[in-house]
């Protein structure tokens, strides 16, 4: 996007406290605070969200690996009464067949098929090894008049770089 208002643009670890200064950098902006209340609620969950994802589901890099050296990041822009926002974080190979399925589902549901994949979502029983069932994925969407925008990049034998973009109209 050309002409864009960098609201939140955040690379490294997602603490407690890194979540509730770049949530109130957010609030505190002008062109956020212009926003109607449910489009404000929207990209505010929208945030949320996706740096819960990061805190709860970026992949540790342990031992002698080599990866590709690319910290999470989070970022919102405004730009034309829309708000983009994009993070990105490492994951394991073993888990992108799985969140490209998720997302492509979810890009081809209409809002009806979305609530009703978050109902039976969130009402099913989970087991100690799920690591997510996608109901973030599904409240993102739902959030969204358009498709969810992702990219895996390779990044080391074991890891890739997961990005999402998510867009927002007021």
């Amino acid at each position: 996007m050309t002409n864009a208002k960098v609201i939140i643009d955040f690379e490294g670890s997602i603490s407690f406290e890194i979540m509730e200064s770049l949530l109130n950098e957010l609030k505190a902006d002008q062109n956020f605070n212009t926003l109607r209340k449910p489009a404000r609620k929207r990209v505010y969950g929208t945030v949320v969200e996706s740096m819960d994802n990061i805190f709860k589901y970026a992949a540790a890099v342990r031992g002698k690996v080599r990866v590709v050296q690319k910290p999470p990041m989070i970022k919102v822009r405004e730009q034309k009464g829309k708000f983009v926002v994009s993070a990105g974080n490492l994951v394991q190979n073993e888990q992108v067949d799985d969140l490209r399925f998720k997302l492509n589902r979810v890009n081809q549901m209409d809002e009806e098929a979305l609530k009703s994949l978050y109902e039976e979502v969130i009402n099913k029983e989970t087991g100690e090894e799920d690591r997510g069932a996608g109901l973030g994925l599904i409240t993102m969407a739902l959030r969204t008049d358009e498709d969810i925008r992702f990219h895996f990049e390779p990044a080391g034998p074991v890891h890739s770089y997961f990005t999402i973009h998510i867009t927002i109209k007021d």
